[in-house]
């Protein structure tokens, strides 16, 4: 008889993907949630760069400039569509369903050789309930957040 059940191995190869398809499931699901957070951190920090060069070279973090940065975010991150946004933030905080732009205040001049701040926070909602779930599982954190700070050297003389 214990030959017998060593000799049927007809349900064998079954078995084995229904074990092995979740594993490859996880691992393609993290990939493409992984790809997400890639691009959105690469369009952040892209935009707090440039916000930050074009606030140096006008001498100042400008509402314009503020409702740019936000504009882009909104149109070049994953969830920028459905986050709401706050560009007229002085201080970094956290709100979960919205992109806070934040920096050096709006309407101050920063004379020439001082440092103009931008930075955004911007939370990180995936796409699958897995992932999700597993990264605020491994991360210890319930709210993941993308924070990004870039400061540069004001180009303009006020007199």
């Amino acid at each position: 008889m214990l030959l017998r059940v060593f000799k049927e191995k007809r349900g064998n190869t079954f078995i084995e993907t229904l074990l092995v398809l979740p594993v490859f499931l996880m691992i393609f699901f993290l990939l493409v949630e992984m790809g997400f957070l890639v691009y959105d951190w690469a369009v952040v920090n892209y935009a707090t760069a440039s916000a930050a060069a074009r606030a140096a070279s006008a001498g100042g973090f400008s509402e314009d400039t503020r409702l740019e940065i936000a504009d882009y975010l909104s149109r070049w991150t994953v969830n920028g569509k459905d986050l709401s946004l706050d560009y007229l933030a002085s201080s970094p905080y956290y709100s979960p369903g919205t992109i806070v732009v934040w920096g050096t205040p709006a309407g101050d001049n920063v004379q020439r050789g001082d440092q103009v701040v931008v930075g955004v926070m911007y939370p990180v909602r995936f796409k699958t309930f897995l992932v999700g779930t597993l990264g605020n599982w491994l991360v210890q954190e319930e709210n993941l957040v993308l924070k990004t700070r870039a400061a540069a050297v004001s180009e303009a003389y006020f007199e």
